[in-house]
């Protein structure tokens, strides 16, 4: 941890002189001493997440965009990973145990507890609570008295939180996971992750993010492509075999505009054998990221018909910020993000025909489509931009470092 000094406050010279000499000055929070003389310039922060910063998903995106914005503020990130690659500086692969690129697989206790010491992180951030690599990270932060904050991304891939509650019981997760500070991407994963763990204390909502100067409405209504953007995984909780069949009311009732599917899953072979006879049905595959601005700003509606398991949604925030409507399912923390009307409207899962008329309720109207863009825009510049929820984490960081003082960390 590094510190800036301002002499302007003499009396607080006298009072960082004792600090020194009692050895108490090393962890002091950023907020509480803002008018006075030292000030914390900069956090070690150790991201620990079980896939690559650099591959495809929610997870890792948010892992890449928050790091990228803490090292823009001066902080020193580095990130521990054990799926996929990466040729960053800052990151650091750790091995499975067994040959095996896949999430359930644990990687090395010791190798994890020996990269965390050789870092020496002020604070060390586990994201997504339900992988081995999660669960040692934070044992070996605690073991290694390091504030730990544990961000829970997700939701069951089910809606039966009940089921879930009982797994629990017989988990490791519930007796293990004992991090300094827990927060959540919505109020639906808060609410889960305290059950399922049996937290007492508040867990924090923080939501993800996006970069609003990177995610831009680019295109205005007029120069849009007719077309319906899907853009994400292509797997059963996803929906998209509904928003196929509600492709087949649309054509029925007259609209024309065109469906791109972008993203790859075990569901596009059959996904592709159900389109085969809709025209006008376009999969892209897997797209880049420097690509994805461009697609959003380009199509008129953004779909995301999730059946189950939607913590948050980071493609709906793209969408949000390229100035698309979104036409989404109430499922987990989708309506937290949007509000039906405003920025796009909500549908009940599962139904292609409630999904196709409010696709075509906003594509036959350009004066709502303007609104919703508008609105849309506005939202997520003002709610979920990186400047406004990386500023949420410095001080849960910071609050972490505070609680662990408090229990002689």
């Amino acid at each position: 941890m590094r510190y800036s000094f301002d002499f302007h406050n003499f009396p607080c010279l006298i009072l960082f002189g004792i600090q020194v000499w009692l050895g108490t000055f090393h962890r002091l929070p950023i907020r509480s001493l803002s008018n006075a003389l030292v000030v914390v310039v900069a956090l070690r922060i150790l991201m620990v997440t079980e896939w690559s910063p650099s591959i495809y998903g929610g997870v890792a995106s948010q892992v890449k965009l928050l790091s990228k914005w803490l090292i823009s503020r001066g902080h020193e990130v580095c990130v521990l990973f054990k799926e996929g690659e990466c040729k960053c500086q800052n990151a650091i692969k750790i091995k499975a145990v067994l040959p095996l690129d896949y999430h359930i697989v644990p990687p090395s206790i010791q190798e994890v507890k020996c990269a965390i010491k050789r870092i020496k992180p002020d604070v060390v951030h586990v994201h997504h609570s339900f992988t081995p690599l999660s669960l040692i990270a934070v044992r070996a932060s605690t073991k290694l008295k390091i504030p730990c904050v544990l961000t829970n991304h997700s939701l069951p891939p089910t809606n039966d939180i009940n089921h879930w509650m009982r797994i629990s019981y017989i988990t490791p997760h519930r007796w293990l996971l004992k991090p300094t500070l827990v927060t959540a991407v919505s109020y639906s994963a808060a609410d889960f992750i305290r059950k399922f763990l049996g937290l007492k204390g508040e867990v924090k909502v923080i939501p993800n993010a996006v970069d609003t100067d990177e995610f831009k409405p680019y295109v205005p209504f007029n120069l849009r492509e007719d077309a319906i953007l899907y853009l994400g995984r292509l797997v059963h909780r996803k929906g998209v075999h509904i928003l196929i069949r509600a492709m087949k009311h649309l054509r029925r009732c007259g609209i024309r505009a065109r469906l791109i599917i972008a993203g790859k899953g075990y569901m596009e072979p059959f996904l592709k054998i159900i389109a085969s006879n809709i025209e006008d049905i376009t999969f892209m595959g897997a797209v880049k990221e420097v690509d994805k601005p461009q697609i959003y700003a380009m199509a008129k509606v953004f779909v995301l018909p999730s059946l189950a398991g939607e913590s948050f949604g980071v493609v709906l925030l793209e969408a949000l910020s390229s100035g698309t409507p979104v036409v989404a399912t109430r499922v987990g923390g989708i309506p937290e993000i949007i509000k039906c009307g405003i920025e796009g409207i909500l549908v009940n899962p599962g139904d292609p025909i409630e999904l196709g008329e409010a696709i075509k309720r906003i594509l036959s109207s350009p004066n709502d489509w303007l609104v919703m863009s508008e609105q849309a825009r506005r939202k997520a510049v003002e709610r979920f931009s990186i400047d406004r929820v990386g500023k949420l984490y410095e001080d849960a960081y910071l609050e972490s470092i505070k609680e662990a003082d408090k229990h002689g960390y």
